[in-house]
């Protein structure tokens, strides 16, 4: 090829939307076109390698990526990772191999998927909470609650789970209206927020029905826990003027060391006491 023609499919190169970049068999970028430099910064400023870029919680996966790049074992690898950006914020970057072969080293060609990412994530959010009360929806709280329970075995520690269900929440309604009732939602909600640990699984199952996975909980803090949430909700009633006390019925299952119950089965237990509580 003459320099001609070289110098063009450089041209060329550069004038493409993505960042393309060479790197050699130790990793260390010999080349970057100006769209990658506007989003991770000159490639002197990089450090030897792309992966000085990447955040450390990335690491193994682009270690791995780059092996395989290097190796042109998958001519079709893409991974996304969060890189610091030449902006000096953070983004999420997706870096793809290139089907190109060379003695040298690899091809590669990346893009900012930061606008995709947070995308994502708003609809994943969305799709995990409640609208009303921003705590976990039933799905949301299903996909959390049976990864901790697991672990929480693994671990041989202990877990309680809550059930809570609000008094004559009906009769607010049929007093006060939706409005009213929609507020009595967020009251607990909110209340549930401050009452229970950031590790605690809060969930609003449905109506006016709640759960909470206490995690690392013993059964023995059960009281201290239910007690602890009433007063409170209590005290809000009270600071708030509600022509209303706030109060709540709760249940509890519990899972030990020696006892492995499903979440299934544990709300099933919970709910049983928690409506047995309620005839009392």
């Amino acid at each position: 090829m003459s320099e001609r023609w070289k110098d063009h499919c450089k041209e060329l190169i550069e004038l493409l939307p993505d960042g393309v970049f060479f790197c050699d068999k130790l990793g260390r970028i010999l080349y970057a076109n100006k769209v990658f430099t506007s989003l991770l910064g000159p490639v002197e400023m990089l450090g030897p390698a792309l992966k000085a870029a990447v955040s450390i919680d990335d690491s193994i996966q682009i270690e791995s990526f780059l092996q395989r790049l290097l190796q042109h074992t998958n001519p079709n690898d893409v991974i996304q990772v969060r890189m610091q950006g030449n902006d000096g914020c953070e983004k999420w970057i997706e870096i793809r191999s290139v089907a190109i072969q060379t003695q040298e080293g690899a091809f590669g060609v990346l893009r900012d998927v930061t606008s995709y990412k947070t995308l994502q994530q708003e609809l994943l959010f969305q799709a995990l909470t409640d609208e009303l009360t921003d705590l976990y929806n039933r799905r949301g709280f299903k996909m959390m609650a049976e990864q901790e329970l697991n672990h929480s075995h693994r671990l041989k520690h202990e877990v309680v789970l809550l059930s809570i269900d609000i008094d004559a929440f009906k009769a607010i309604n049929d007093t006060y209206g939706h409005d009213e009732g929609d507020r009595v939602l967020k009251v607990v909600a909110q209340t549930m927020k401050r009452c229970f640990r950031n590790s605690d699984i809060l969930c609003r199952w449905g109506g006016d029905e709640f759960l909470v996975l206490a995690l690392d909980a013993p059964s023995g803090s059960v009281d201290i826990m239910t007690e602890r949430f009433k007063a409170m909700l209590k005290q809000t009633s009270l600071n708030r003027e509600l022509p209303y006390t706030l109060s709540v019925t709760i249940g509890f299952a519990y899972q030990g060391e020696k006892y492995k119950a499903t979440l299934s089965e544990l709300i099933q237990r919970a709910d049983f006491e928690m409506y047995a509580n309620k005839e009392r």
